[in-house]
């Protein structure tokens, strides 16, 4: 008997598994060049998927699970430069992601969290300088961010509540001195603002 129900067990798996329908799949541009192709199962994508531009060229590398985004998926522009790379989990960003200037450079990068921005992103100029470091809170700007000018030299430092500015923001030239220093409250000016010269002498005050 025992015998007879673990034959019955695998028949059941194997015929299971034999119900799971796997087609291949290309799409094709009006003028005839490939455009798409990869995997259905059960009439849904499934496993890794390519995307061509009319050029020929690649676009995308993705990977699905029951047709959502489920892995590793990679973009390209036109001229094969890779745009970004991301993880995916049922159909939402999840884990590290990057981005690139079309020069190879890294543009930006952070770790997204079902779908939202999560914790210290980095962004940077072409030549590969930082350009921005801050925090994501749900999604949105929180607490102290820094901003720096091509040449490496600080721009803005200034603080994010709920992805609004709130608080002391401080402005510095591309030269290195500081032009303005004061405070926000949802995104504007407050208060007394204080602009300085080159030399660090007082300019003008601004009360707003």
């Amino acid at each position: 008997m025992k015998t007879f129900l673990i034959v019955l067990l695998f028949a059941f798996i194997g015929t299971m598994a034999s119900a799971q329908k796997y087609d291949s799949i290309k799409e094709y541009y009006v003028h005839g060049k490939l455009k798409a192709y990869g995997v259905n199962k059960n009439g849904q994508k499934d496993g890794e998927w390519k995307f061509y531009y009319p050029n020929g060229n690649i676009s995308a590398v993705e990977h699905y699970s029951e047709n959502e985004l489920n892995g590793l998926a990679i973009y390209y522009d036109t001229l094969n430069h890779i745009v970004s790379k991301e993880q995916w989990s049922h159909g939402m960003e999840q884990d590290s992601a990057w981005y690139y200037h079309s020069n190879g450079k890294l543009k930006r990068t952070g770790v997204y969290y079902y779908g939202a921005y999560k914790g210290v992103w980095h962004a940077y100029h072409e030549n590969g300088t930082i350009k921005s470091v801050g925090a994501y809170i749900n999604g949105l700007p929180e607490g102290e961010w820094k901003f720096y000018y091509i040449n490496g030299k600080q721009e803005e430092v200034c603080t994010y509540v709920n992805g609004l500015q709130e608080g002391p923001a401080v402005y510095y030239s591309e030269k290195g001195y500081m032009e303005a220093k004061g405070n926000m409250s949802n995104n504007i000016p407050v208060g007394t603002w204080t602009y300085y010269n080159k030399k660090g002498k007082v300019k003008k005050t601004i009360t707003y």
